[in-house]
């Protein structure tokens, strides 16, 4: 039976969740803050090489609508919720991942179901209400 595309990220971010809850603390933080620079710059479009992680984001060019998609993709993802505005302050790559560490040790880490659920439930257009 192959596996969909939807199924596939499903995978990948139980699978990101899992390595983050199960490593060691230096070896959380530190795939914590390489998958945070890779979100941002995807999101303002450069490499993950170019982006200085110590840098304030704020300097990076994230305008409100980056931020909340990067917001959003941390919430999907890694199962937190920060606050869009964090992403458009003096926060670095580095300090963003210290805060959201204590937030994914935190977190449930859904079952397969549930994650499926969510997905289903994100093609419904009442979550930009929520948003707004």
């Amino acid at each position: 039976m192959g596996e969909t595309e939807a199924d596939q990220i499903l995978i990948q971010q139980h699978d990101l969740l899992q390595r983050l809850t199960q490593g060691t603390a230096i070896e959380s933080q530190a795939l914590l803050t390489t998958y945070i620079q890779e979100q941002i710059a995807q999101a303002i479009g450069i490499s993950a090489s170019q982006l200085d992680i110590q840098q304030p984001l704020n300097y990076m060019g994230i305008d409100s609508l980056i931020a909340v998609k990067l917001r959003n993709r941390l919430r999907t993802d890694l199962k937190v919720d920060v606050s869009a505005i964090k992403f458009m302050e003096d926060s670095s790559v580095v300090s963003l991942a210290i805060e959201v560490s204590a937030s994914v040790g935190q977190s449930h880490i859904p079952s397969w179901d549930e994650q499926k659920a969510t997905l289903i439930d994100a093609n419904d257009d009442d979550w930009l209400k929520g948003e707004i």
